[in-house]
């Protein structure tokens, strides 16, 4: 061999130290490839181990948001029976004929003749602000006429409405002819109106070109439209 005919004639040492050469190299080869795997192994062991790490965190997120949901239950229960309470106190605008038919109810109760029952449109009342809730004042103009004691009467069953009513700007006039009825009276009952939000309208969608109904087939191509 080539190896064997160029170490003829040298010392054994000469030998000996092509040897520990050659075998330096192998050595040195494996450890160079073992260390580059290991580091591509421990980069992939980092990135997993990171990977359970976040996966752990969701995990005890979702424990804790699991151990909150009876409160949130019940949280959401109580705002529900909240707003229960307002709806028996604040009517909505779908009961505004409830409100009128309850206040002849009870003008007709008392010995009063009714002269003048005014209630406004409720888009032109204006609006008051309750925190994110749509409020807005709803004012009742009456006439009666009738005597004093009915008339307190009247007052008194008013402010002990189920829906909230307030009376404002009373004014009491003597009747000329002091009969059964001695008094005419205007006043303002006015309440508050709960608004229910309007849905947002939805989006047609554009008809496509050359669609049954899109209407824009025959005008594009310069045709004329069919005649009467």
């Amino acid at each position: 061999m080539a190896l064997e005919t160029a170490l003829e004639g040298k010392p054994i040492w000469w030998g000996f130290s092509i040897g520990v050469v050659i075998a330096a190299l192998i050595v040195g080869g494996v450890h160079w490839n073992w260390v580059s795997k290991a580091g591509g192994i421990n980069s992939q062991i980092a990135a997993a181990n990171a990977q359970i790490g976040e996966l752990d965190k969701k995990i005890v997120a979702g424990r804790d948001a699991e151990k909150k949901l009876p409160q949130f239950r019940e949280e959401v229960a109580g705002l529900e029976r909240e707003l229960e309470k307002l709806r028996r106190i604040l009517p909505s605008s779908r009961n505004t004929e409830e409100i009128i038919k309850k206040i002849k109810a009870l003008v007709d109760q008392g010995d009063f003749q009714l002269r003048d029952l005014k209630f406004p449109d409720l888009a032109g009342a204006s609006s008051a602000e309750a925190g994110d809730v749509p409020i807005v004042e709803w004012p009742i103009d009456v006439r009666v006429t009738g005597n004093y004691h009915d008339l307190a009467i009247l007052f008194n069953k008013l402010s002990n409405f189920t829906r909230i009513m307030n009376v404002e700007k009373f004014t009491i006039t003597a009747l000329s002819a002091q009969e059964q009825r001695t008094i005419d009276s205007n006043f303002v009952a006015k309440t508050f109106v709960y608004v229910e939000p309007k849905e947002a309208p939805q989006e047609e969608k554009p008809a496509r070109r050359g669609a049954p109904g899109g209407g824009g087939g025959g005008a594009d191509e310069g045709g004329e439209e069919p005649g009467g």
